[in-house]
């Protein structure tokens, strides 16, 4: 049996710590102004790559004192204090002095550089490795498609600066892929299939976002891709998206599908430290082991798995590649396990829908494990699965689920895919387990047993 697991993402943190020294004493005026290209060499920045602290030293000189101007706003009179950075890039430090008389007039330029971007959980692969095949890359935004309620707006603002892209959302949405961005880049990276691939990338948003999409594809075809995730963000807390070790497909011409659905409004997101790479070739990155054990499961029958005793009936959305719907597919019961034919192919996710919508309930208390095993006739990629609030029929909870992640399936095999330790983020008066097989090929069969949703166990 396969188990499918969840990647990790790590959050950051930052912080600020500065020492003073006292200043020289200085003698009476006598009108003249110091000139600070006298006093160059006494201005030191070095930088702890190590801890990521910047330390600014002003080397003693006869008559004068320093000023400091970090970022081009934050003033300093210290003589040496340390200030932390989170993120890798150059920065710069504005050197002055001052005497009895005033402050020069010129300054001086110190510029240093901070190498990586520090992590409170994992920091991602070394971007600037030569085994990062996005090194030298220039990413560029393809298009956008921004539609609240479903209804296109104007194209989010952006810049793109040092391999970074900050996007400002200014209206909210609701639904998963109402605010994409899809980027390209200036050149064609290919993935042989033949390999397996490390990847990661850095995401912050200035608000709590219910989860932002990464997909790393091939161009002009959304149905082929390496992997897509869908990761709850906190305000201002960026977290590393990756995967390792993962199966190579067919790209010839890479690009990546981002999806921010779901953003409140006044939303500016960051997306930073693209990095690709080959899994046979070591950066020295240390991947962190999966935090999250697998629970202790109760049996499938059993009183204690909650899903054996709920009431649900069975809902379709079978589609065709014009999103005209088609018949639905056949559904055989045997005892806890479904089988469904579907004779015709599909093209886009949410083409081929299967929902169970249940009397189950939860609060924002309780913590879930759940579970199920999915066999097809066939290997299917991007298969969905979402254990979401039921619809009613004036409002729809899109928005409030415990998941909703993406899983590739072997063929003929048990693929068992699992989460642990879940809260509902509001309260649900009824739960829905949606399954998403688009993209599926013709005459495929897949067989969904063994659910199990309980209440969590170690």
């Amino acid at each position: 049996m396969k188990n499918i697991f969840r990647y990790i993402a790590g959050t950051l943190f930052a912080g600020l710590v500065m020492t003073a020294c006292s200043p020289e004493e200085f003698e009476g005026a006598d009108g003249n102004i110091p000139q600070v290209t006298d006093f160059a060499d006494n201005f030191v920045v070095t930088v702890d790559q190590a801890t990521n602290y910047a330390n600014f030293e002003f080397k003693s000189a006869t008559g004068v004192s320093p000023i400091w101007i970090i970022d081009g706003e934050s003033y300093s009179a210290s003589y040496s204090f340390s200030k932390y950075y989170r993120k890798k890039g150059d920065y710069t430090v504005e050197c002055k002095v001052k005497n009895s008389n005033g402050m020069s007039d010129g300054v001086i330029t110190k510029t240093f550089t901070i190498e990586k971007t520090k992590m409170n959980g994992f920091g991602g692969f070394v971007e600037d490795s030569d085994f990062n095949m996005f090194k030298g890359v220039t990413f560029n935004v393809a298009s956008f498609w921004y539609a609240p309620g479903w209804a296109q707006i104007a194209d989010p603002k952006y810049t793109y600066q040092n391999g970074a892209f900050v996007v400002a959302l200014p209206e909210a949405t609701t639904d998963q892929w109402q605010a994409q961005m899809h980027v390209e880049l200036d050149k064609a990276i290919a993935l042989p299939v033949d390999k397996t691939y490390d990847f990661s990338v850095i995401i912050t948003s200035t608000t709590a976002h219910p989860g932002v999409t990464v997909k790393v594809q091939q161009k002009g075809d959304d149905n082929t891709f390496i992997n897509m995730q869908r990761v709850a963000l906190d305000a201002n807390e960026p977290k590393c998206i990756w995967f390792s070790n993962v199966p190579g497909v067919d790209i010839t011409d890479l690009k990546f599908a981002l999806d921010f659905g779901g953003n409140a409004a006044n939303t500016e997101i960051t997306i930073e430290s693209f990095v690709l790479k080959d899994h046979a070739n070591d950066d020295g990155t240390e991947i962190p082991e999966v935090q999250e054990p697998e629970p202790s499961w109760v049996k499938v029958d059993s009183e204690d798995n909650l899903w054996n005793g709920a009431t649900f009936t069975n809902t379709f959305f079978y589609a065709n590649p014009d999103w005209s719907v088609r018949p639905d597919p056949d559904l055989v019961v045997d005892g806890n396990a479904y089988t469904l034919t579907f004779p015709d192919a599909t093209e886009a996710q949410w083409q081929n829908q299967f929902s169970f919508s249940t009397d189950l309930s939860a609060d924002t208390e309780t913590t879930y494990d759940f579970c199920v095993t999915l066999n097809p006739t066939v290997d299917l990629k991007g298969v969905t699965v979402k254990l979401v609030q039921t619809d009613e029929p004036d409002i729809k909870h899109d928005d409030n689920f415990f998941f909703a992640e993406q899983t590739d399936l072997l063929g003929n095999e048990d693929n068992k895919f699992w989460v642990a330790s879940k809260k509902a983020p509001k309260e649900m008066h009824a739960i829905s387990l949606v399954l998403d097989f688009g993209g599926n090929p013709a005459d495929t069969k897949v067989t969904i047993k063994d659910i199990i949703f309980q209440t969590h166990r170690d």
